[in-house]
């Protein structure tokens, strides 16, 4: 099975041999296909690269079928029979097509059989299917959606019918997945009937590459991962106040400085940026795209069924672009230019000129029948300080909103003029937005009906699952993220049109789409890890009917897709197979119970006394269990007598303050509130992921909280189990005050905690989750008062996040 798997090598050299069998077929037969002679031959001939996701990405899937007797696909198709019997792939196997439309996606299929079998196109065009063949049909007048397809194998013939290039592109990638090939030149397909089409007509992937740049290869890869799971749209990220990686031959400023910026630390690209310009004798990061490489992107995106969707941030989000022309942040009444906050000057015409002359290139380089100008997270301030804009205001009657609304409706009348579609992130809805624009909604699925009634064309692209650079599990061992929590499971389950009472609004959801954002993606490599295998439930989300989703049924095809895409080179993270060690307050016996269970099917081996877990049968994890003490759990997730994780290692608590009564003197922001008070002493660890609902977050407010214990007891610690991620504005306590009581009414302090140089150090690395222990001498009370201060960030609201308060 190991030549099943080609290396971009021998795919290089495929196809070279493939264009020469294509020149001796054109001498060979009697019937010359004009489509060989057209000056589109070259374009004919690069789009036999689209196999490179038919060979990386299918070849391993199809080997499973016949070892499995089952039918392994992604996305599952919405009806599909399975029937007795194969069809018998051998030396005779010949493929027919009805038009010359199929020839391109008939060559698809001679490259996946290459080189176990040798199957010529027959070239004569033939409107029906012929014994021992597989015929490719596509004709308009087919009673088939514009990209599905009509699939049907038996013991005799193969046949796939569409009404659409598109739909026959989408019907073989199903086919590939199907076809199993043994080692002596015959294979077979399972006997079955696929009457299939997309749920959303919007199937898409995001990829930032402000924040870390990603090569043009990569770019291609990437593409090919979208069009090997039937997504359609590949938004491309290109601006941000971080980075400008679009060349602009009208202002080549914006990459000659915007492009690069000096290297500080640059896993951390949201913190401390500052350009690079030619002469600084410092290391530069960063890169840019040439037109002539996004043309050549754009191209092989089209090839593969794929529309790409730029993206040029306006009006805020742009600090790189004030670094190439400062003329454009706000002035105050003297003139004197405000602090860059990202946000361009809404009263200068030379913002709007600038922008215009941006757009004039990019139109001519993208097709795309939308353009995305972001409109995300303005900050507005300086549009209250700038004097021309307050004049602005005035003259209009305009609030901060109404200006944002007049800049980004500028722009799509700006666009319509030139035949394109405005389309931006869902606050731009403020104000009052043309009707005419259309939004990509990235809140919280709570939220999704109301942008919805706002009545324009809209894409779910959900923060509460869509996000993929959130975490994909709970386990101290995952590598850097955004502190979101977007398990696999949880993007699986999600249903896009959930939370819409009004049914009728669901024709506004144009589709589904995936935002990666690379804040801690600095490589492809990392970009792998977070999009795999999430992507895999995106494509189910996007293309089948939620009637026909299933938990059960993908987690085992998804299993075999993992290792597969392993195979061929694909870093797929292994965060599904961890064992997840859960915990929460058994509320009859006040014991912790623990759970240790992976989302994708694996065994879980582990230990309750510090030493390592091994593969014995006493070590294996078969239900949950209760602890009445404190015990340190170790755990190992095992698959075909292989580990597939880190050994995952947790401290399980069980502590005296556990259910008690507890009261807060100040409330937590209403997004992080948790199960309120109570959070803080369920025995619930939220690990690293602040956003997982774990946590008790407090903006710009001390914690105060008091228990009351269920009888007086003798307590030697107090701690606080918290969580920093500076980059989300979440810092560490300042300082934590324990008092103590034995009335409820009469406290005296017990000890006290404060910050040190090496706790600020944590704070610079990341997301990192530390208990902060305040130490007593032996006391004996009833009632503990805990206060930790919130530090204070100039011009910046901070938070504490808590999730546990440990009384011992």
């Amino acid at each position: 099975m190991k030549d099943q798997v080609l290396t971009i090598g021998v795919y290089l050299v495929f196809l070279l041999e493939i264009k020469k069998s294509l020149n001796s077929t054109c001498k060979r037969v009697s019937v010359q296909i004009p489509i060989f002679k057209s000056p589109n031959f070259m374009k004919n001939y690069y789009l036999l690269s689209l196999v490179v996701l038919t060979v990386i990405f299918s070849v391993s899937c199809t080997s499973n079928v016949r070892k499995n007797k089952g039918i392994n696909l992604i996305p599952y198709p919405n009806s599909l029979a399975k029937q007795e019997g194969n069809f018998k792939v051998n030396r005779k196997t010949f493929i027919t097509m009805n038009s010359e439309k199929s020839l391109e996606i008939a060559k698809l299929l001679v490259h996946r059989f290459k080189p176990h079998l040798n199957i010529p196109v027959q070239s004569e065009l033939t409107g029906e299917s012929s014994p021992n063949a597989i015929h490719l049909s596509v004709d308009t007048n087919y009673n088939i959606p514009f990209e599905g397809y009509k699939l049907k194998v038996n013991e005799k013939s193969v046949t796939l019918l569409a009404s659409s290039e598109n739909g026959l592109f989408y019907g073989m990638q199903t086919l590939l997945q199907l076809i199993y090939i043994e080692d002596k030149g015959r294979g077979d397909i399972p006997c079955v009937q696929i009457t299939d089409s997309p749920r959303f007509a919007w199937r898409g992937m995001h990829l930032d590459v402000s924040r870390h740049f990603m090569p043009t290869a990569f770019i291609k890869k990437y593409i090919d991962y979208l069009a090997a799971n039937k997504l359609n749209v590949f938004h491309w990220h290109l601006v941000d106040g971080t980075g400008w990686r679009i060349e602009i031959k009208s202002h080549p400023e914006l990459t000659d400085i915007g492009a690069w910026r000096v290297v500080k630390d640059a896993d951390k690209p949201w913190k401390d940026i500052e350009a690079w310009k030619e002469g600084d004798d410092r290391p530069k990061y960063g890169g840019y795209y040439s037109q002539e490489e996004i043309k050549e992107i754009v191209k092989y995106a089209q090839d593969r069924f794929i529309t790409v969707l730029p993206e040029i941030e306006l009006p805020g989000h742009s600090e790189i672009v004030f670094d190439c022309y400062p003329q454009l942040v706000c002035k105050d009444s003297r003139g004197k230019s405000l602090k860059n906050i990202g946000v361009y000057c809404a009263a200068n015409k030379e913002s709007y000129q600038l922008l215009e002359d941006v757009l004039d290139e990019v139109i001519e380089l993208f097709p795309s029948e939308y353009i995305h100008i972001g409109g995300d997270e303005v900050n507005k301030s300086n549009w209250k300080k700038c004097a021309t804009c307050k004049n602005l205001m005035r003259k209009h009657k305009y609030d901060e909103k109404s200006l944002q609304s007049h800049f980004v409706n500028h722009f799509d009348k700006y666009l319509l003029s030139k035949g394109r579609k405005l389309i931006g992130w869902h606050e731009i809805l403020e104000g009052d937005l043309s009707s005419s624009a259309s939004i990509m909604y990235w809140g919280g699925m709570n939220g999704l009906e109301k942008a919805l009634k706002e009545g324009h064309p809209t894409v779910n692209s959900t923060g509460t699952s869509y996000y993929f650079d959130h975490y994909q599990s709970s386990s101290k061992n995952e590598l850097p993220a955004w502190g979101g929590f977007s398990p696999l499971h949880q993007v699986y389950e999600l249903n896009p049109l959930s939370h819409i009472s009004d049914t009728s609004l669901y024709q506004n959801v144009l589709g589904v789409q995936a935002n990666v954002w690379t804040e801690h993606m600095k490589t492809p490599e990392k970009v792998e890890y977070m999009i795999f295998p999430r992507i895999f439930a995106l494509a189910e989300n996007a293309w089948t009917k939620e009637e026909n989703k299933s938990w059960e049924r993908f987690r085992t095809t998804v299993d075999k897709f993992i290792a597969d895409y392993q195979k061929a080179g694909a870093n797929c993270s292994m965060s599904a197979y961890r064992p997840i060690i859960s915990t929460k307050l058994d509320t009859l016996t006040k014991m912790l119970e623990v759970r240790i269970e992976p989302e994708l099917e694996a065994e879980v081996y582990y230990t309750l006394d510090g030493s390592e877990p091994t593969i014995e049968k006493e070590h294996l994890y078969t239900e949950p269990f209760l602890l009445d003490s404190t015990k340190v759990l170790k755990a190992i997730s095992v698959k075909n007598a292989k580990v597939l994780t880190e050994m995952e290692t947790e401290r399980l608590i069980v502590h005296k303050a556990r259910a008690c009564e507890i009261d807060l003197k100040n409330q937590p922001y209403s997004k992080y509130a948790g199960k309120g008070a109570k959070t803080l002493l369920d025995l619930e660890r939220g690990g690293k992921i602040w956003g997982n609902g774990k946590w008790l977050g407090f903006l710009n407010k001390d914690l105060d909280a008091s228990i009351k214990l269920n009888t007086a007891a003798n307590i030697k610690s107090v701690s606080l189990s918290c969580i920093t991620d500076k980059g989300a504005s979440i810092l560490f306590p300042e300082s934590i005050q324990v008092f103590v009581s034995k009335d409820g009414k009469s406290y005296k302090l017990a000890g006290e905690w404060s910050i040190t140089d090496s706790i600020r150090s944590v704070e610079e690395q990341g997301v990192e989750n530390k208990l902060l222990t305040v130490d007593l001498e032996v006391l004996n009370c009833e009632f503990v008062k805990v206060i930790a201060t919130c530090p204070k960030q100039e011009r910046r609201g901070t938070f504490i996040f808590i999730d546990e308060l440990i009384v011992e």
